[in-house]
């Protein structure tokens, strides 16, 4: 806490309610687990119950959270899992965007319309619905952080990425962009964070699977989280709208996806 006269650097989130969408996956874990150590009230949102049920049992010993079961692609279900979050917790002041999935086939005339529009669904769509059904919470409390996981694949297009999953994180940026144009106002603030390759269950979905010397240079999810902690901490007069993480191999042309 900053001492009278002295210029507040950071805004504790002990107490604020954050919402954290994919909570069941390695960088949405991560993020649950440093937000609670610093005395958040969650939310944690995922299609999978049983993964939910696990983590709250392991942050419940630190501060109490909500789990919430929600496919992000039916609007519907999104706009159940914001209801139960306003009642349940009174409400919103953070907002993690951490779902996304990829599929095996990834060449453009390899990926069926079907793989494309399920990507489109979650990455994209999701976002937007998540977003759309938060943001009112944020802007009834005068102000609110919505920090979205995008990807290095939003700026740096590869066949290995795919052209799905490029297409869905690149638009990921403009939505930022969008909240802080209209929001901004409202005291809602956006980031983009965008990590390169992360050593999580994610990269087994590839068409093939990373070495573990391969894995051993890639970024921990912890690092991401650590970012989305930051981010979050940020005074109301600071908005962090970009932030790239790269591993140190990946953006030096160690290793290339």
């Amino acid at each position: 806490m900053a001492q009278e006269g002295e210029e507040q650097l950071a805004e504790p989130v002990e107490g604020r309610v954050a919402v954290v969408v994919g909570a069941a996956g390695g960088i949405g874990q991560a993020c649950a687990s440093w937000l609670a150590a610093a005395g958040a009230r969650l939310a944690l949102l995922d299609m999978d119950g049983r993964a939910l049920e696990v983590l709250k049992a392991e942050l419940d010993a630190r501060e109490p959270s909500l789990v919430v079961q929600a496919d992000i692609t039916d609007r519907q279900q999104v706009d159940g899992a914001a209801a139960a979050v306003r009642s349940g917790l009174g409400g919103a002041d953070v907002l993690i965007n951490a779902a996304g999935i990829n599929t095996k086939q990834r060449g453009l005339t390899d990926v069926s319309p079907e793989q494309w529009e399920s990507v489109i669904a979650v990455n994209l769509n999701g976002v937007f619905h998540c977003t759309q059904a938060f943001l009112p919470m944020m802007v009834e409390a005068g102000g609110g952080i919505v920090v979205t996981i995008v990807s290095t694949a939003s700026r740096l297009v590869s066949p290995g990425a795919g052209a799905h999953y490029c297409a869905a994180k690149r638009a990921l940026l403009s939505l930022t962009e969008s909240i802080n144009s209209e929001q901004g106002r409202h005291g809602i603030r956006a980031c983009a964070i965008s990590p390169g390759e992360v050593d999580t269950s994610f990269v087994d979905q590839r068409p093939e699977v990373p070495s573990a010397e391969r894995r051993a240079t890639m970024l921990k999810a912890g690092d991401v989280a650590e970012a989305v902690y930051y981010v979050v901490t940020r005074p109301a007069r600071v908005t962090i709208s970009d932030l790239v993480i790269w591993p140190s191999a990946q953006v030096s042309g160690q290793t290339v996806i």
